[in-house]
């Protein structure tokens, strides 16, 4: 069983903890935690009054490893509330007084995690009607709440509202200066956040509402061995008038709270109860699953068909913005196809790793979200869109990448390849941008009618440094035949291979 322990240390805004774990079943055999945070009045200061309390736990968890002979562990940290700066910082500082290299996670990351750790609360639930009826995660955090909804237990979409302690800090500054309810006045604030979910959900009346990372909740319902539990609407209206009219001293004692996670709990308990009245949920979970559960998913479905079934949520939350931006789906399912078809035909010669092929498909995906907006800049507009619109599960690099791969789809009037905003992208992202853009405007102009005229293709490599790219279909491809032309100078510059278009199926050359 040793073989199977792995540790796993998280560093939130609150504190941070180290996790044993037998990486077999995901069972946690012992959870360490550091005394809490300062909570800093201002983003700059997150984490940096602490670096004492940060180290001198480091230095505990070493001897905790080494007790159990863990050689295996990683050091995550939340960074949705410090800029690149200050993330900068905080990690060279760690990593010179303990030797530990700490790997940051952004909002999206923490996002998918939670999610994936929602999902790991599906199996505790009655399985079947989870296949049946709309199911939500509601999750709680240090920087956003979260909303995420499946549909036939899988992922359909996802969305983040700014409801952390900033936001909470107005909420309090509001409550202070006026002589009615602050209850009532926090619930205007935080149903103005959440007004545009109400344009875009319909209350269903066979839905479910799992409730997560709300630890006055999971402490008061769940029991010891419980991960997740079922509760009545009236269970829960009980706890919002007990806890709404409880005394902050009361909140930390009676549901054992770290003092700032109790500073946010009454916020949190209104922000609940307007949820619960939009979604009009017929069940209601709590769950104590969160982040660190979708951390050691991901660490124990590595090489696993569950990392697949996972790495849907990515490509999925892609395909919904490529919906919503009204981009035309036979298309883009052409253009990928035909992309990663000419990236595996390639390997030897690109020389990507296989999640830079998982970067392409999506780039495929979403590169002309900003058609929408401009035909005339549609690839600059698509950047943009991206730029504000994070990618689920994507790391701050990947999520750079597959950005530039859609502002670099442009060939005429638009951002070259080389340009001044190419130069101040770091080297490893250049060279890696200039490869999947190559690879992508090939696949775009072999469907440049968006007609979807070439069933598939034929790619060969010859000695003489050539590609030819055959072109199986009946049909006239003269449109995809002068796209592709006009596209292929940047292909042949990055990679030094000519490359031509040929045609089979009508008996031409």
């Amino acid at each position: 069983m040793r073989k199977k322990l792995f540790g796993l240390i998280y560093m939130s805004s609150y504190k941070i903890q180290l996790n044993i774990v037998n990486l077999k079943d995901l069972s946690i055999l012992e959870k360490v935690d550091s005394p809490s945070f300062v909570q800093a009045k201002s983003n700059e200061r997150v984490f940096e009054q602490d670096m004492g309390k940060i180290c001198s736990a480091i230095d505990g968890f070493k001897e905790k490893l080494k007790e159990y002979k863990v050689k295996n562990f990683k050091f995550f940290g939340n960074r949705q509330l410090i800029d690149d700066v200050s993330a900068s910082y905080i990690a060279d500082q760690i990593q010179v007084r303990t030797g530990w290299k700490i790997n940051w996670l952004n909002g999206e990351q923490v996002v998918y995690n939670k999610v994936l750790g929602g999902i790991s609360c599906f199996s505790e639930v009655q399985q079947e009607r989870m296949e049946k009826f709309p199911i939500y995660i509601l999750s709680l955090g240090s920087a956003m709440m979260n909303l995420s909804l499946f549909k036939n237990n899988k992922f359909v979409a996802t969305w983040n509202l700014p409801l952390g302690p900033r936001e909470i800090r107005e909420i309090a500054k509001v409550t202070n200066e006026t002589p009615n309810n602050p209850i009532d006045v926090m619930s205007d604030y935080i149903g103005a956040k959440i007004d545009h979910l109400a344009r875009q959900i319909k209350a269903s009346p066979n839905s479910a509402l799992v409730i997560q990372h709300a630890d006055a909740l999971s402490n008061y319902f769940l029991h010891r061995d419980d991960s997740v539990t079922r509760i009545s609407e009236s269970d829960l209206n009980e706890f919002f008038s007990k806890t709404l009219e409880m005394p902050y001293e009361n909140l930390v004692q009676d549901y054992q709270l770290e003092p700032a996670v109790a500073e946010h709990t009454v916020p949190n308990i209104v922000a609940i109860r307007e949820f619960v009245k939009l979604l009009a949920p017929k069940e209601i979970y709590v769950t104590d699953i969160s982040v660190i559960t979708g951390l050691l998913i991901q660490e124990a479905s590595k090489g696993k068909a569950l990392k697949k079934q996972y790495g849907d949520i990515v490509m999925t939350f892609a395909q919904n913005m490529s919906q919503r931006y009204l981009v035309d789906q036979d298309h883009a399912n052409a253009v990928k196809k035909f992309a990663l078809h000419i990236f595996d035909r390639l390997r030897k010669i690109h020389l990507l790793p296989e999640n830079d092929r998982h970067l392409l498909a999506i780039a495929a995906t979403v590169d002309d979200v900003g058609s929408f907006i401009n035909q005339i800049s549609r690839y600059e507009q698509s950047a943009r869109i991206l730029e504000a619109n994070k990618i689920i599960g994507l790391s701050d690099r990947e999520n750079q990448i597959v950005t530039e791969i859609t502002r670099y789809q442009s060939d005429e009037d638009g951002p070259e390849i080389g340009d001044h905003h190419y130069r101040n992208l770091s080297p490893e992202v250049q060279l890696t941008v200039a490869k999947l853009t190559a690879i992508l405007r090939l696949a775009t102009a072999l469907d440049a009618s968006h007609k979807q005229k070439i069933r598939r293709i034929i790619v060969s490599l010859k000695k003489e440094d050539q590609l030819i790219i055959h072109a199986v279909t009946n049909s006239d491809i003269t449109l995809e035949r002068w796209y592709f032309n006009k596209r292929a100078s940047l292909f042949e510059e990055v990679f030094g291979i000519k490359v031509s278009l040929k045609q089979e199926g009508m008996n031409r050359k």
